[in-house]
């Protein structure tokens, strides 16, 4: 019996003292110089912070030798490059296979990390509950620019979503042009994010006069004929960022934490009234 328990000490001090011991990962942040003024790429490196202790931050004009030097002497265990001309250039070193990608659109077979498209079953949850007499929302975006992953789902959503893309930028305006003869007051737009002004100015105007919802992940759409904009909580990006880190295997996460922004005038026009919980809720609002 004394045996037992001695074995059973002995054990419990070796696990202890693993657990106390345990090294942190050195994790080095590197963004470029001209990000500096961009205030998302702040509230994201905060993120990392909150979660790593033991962080370094790294500018960089992009060139992969000096990346190289730079890293070599950081002695990061793990990398979080921001914004794709960072990652581009240090997926051409040997740091690819420790290197997390953020504040940039990809997919999982180009890179590790978190992408910026949205996930439409947390879209469809949200919208729910913000817009929940929409039947059907329709995402249109371009095949190679997607600003929201569809991702199917065996749950039942209260309302529809459904993806048609076009192969470039003109097919997708003419796939949007197409839909607006189609849609009905019952209906939500997510227009694309990268729709020429000239086209957006068009779009909302006919969107107006059908009395038809008009959805985005781009901001600064709200002001141009949007409803509402869905757009990434920068801080909880970092975040979730910095939970990666501790992943052992390379892994691909959509945007978890979404904002959203409202124009009251837009809603007023479509006389959408808003339960006074559910307008706390957006992040912005506009007149």
């Amino acid at each position: 019996m004394r045996k037992e328990i001695y074995k059973l000490l002995k054990t419990s001090i070796i696990f202890f003292s693993c657990s106390t011991f345990a090294k942190d990962p050195q994790v080095a942040i590197i963004y470029s110089t001209e990000a500096l003024g961009n205030p998302a790429y702040a509230q994201v490196i905060a993120g990392i912070e909150q979660i790593n202790s033991h962080v370094q931050r790294i500018e960089s004009t992009g060139d992969s030798n000096n990346l190289i030097s730079i890293l070599e002497g950081a002695h990061a265990d793990r990398v979080i490059a921001l914004g794709k001309g960072i990652v581009d250039a240090i997926y051409k070193t040997q740091y690819r296979e420790r290197t997390l990608a953020g504040l940039m659109y990809f997919n999982p077979t180009e890179f590790s990390g978190v992408g910026l498209a949205l996930d439409n079953r947390v879209l469809v949850e949200h919208l729910a509950r913000l817009l929940p007499s929409v039947k059907r929302i329709f995402v249109v975006q371009q095949s190679h620019f997607q600003t929201i992953d569809y991702v199917p789902s065996n749950l039942k959503p209260s309302a529809t979503m459904e993806v048609r893309e076009g192969v470039d930028s003109l097919d997708t305006i003419r796939v949007l042009g197409r839909l607006l003869d189609e849609v009905t007051a019952s209906d939500a737009i997510f227009i694309p994010a990268n729709l020429p002004k000239n086209i957006l100015y068009e779009v909302a105007k006919a969107a107006w006069d059908k009395k038809v919802i008009l959805l985005s992940t781009n901001l600064s759409h709200l002001e141009n004929g949007a409803l509402i904009a869905a757009y990434p909580d920068d801080f909880a990006l970092g975040e979730q960022l910095g939970r990666l880190v501790n992943r052992p295997n390379p892994v691909y996460e959509n945007i978890k934490v979404i904002k959203f922004a409202l124009n009251r005038r837009v809603a007023q026009h479509l006389a959408i009234e808003f339960d006074p919980i559910v307008l706390d809720s957006f992040a912005l609002k506009i007149k």
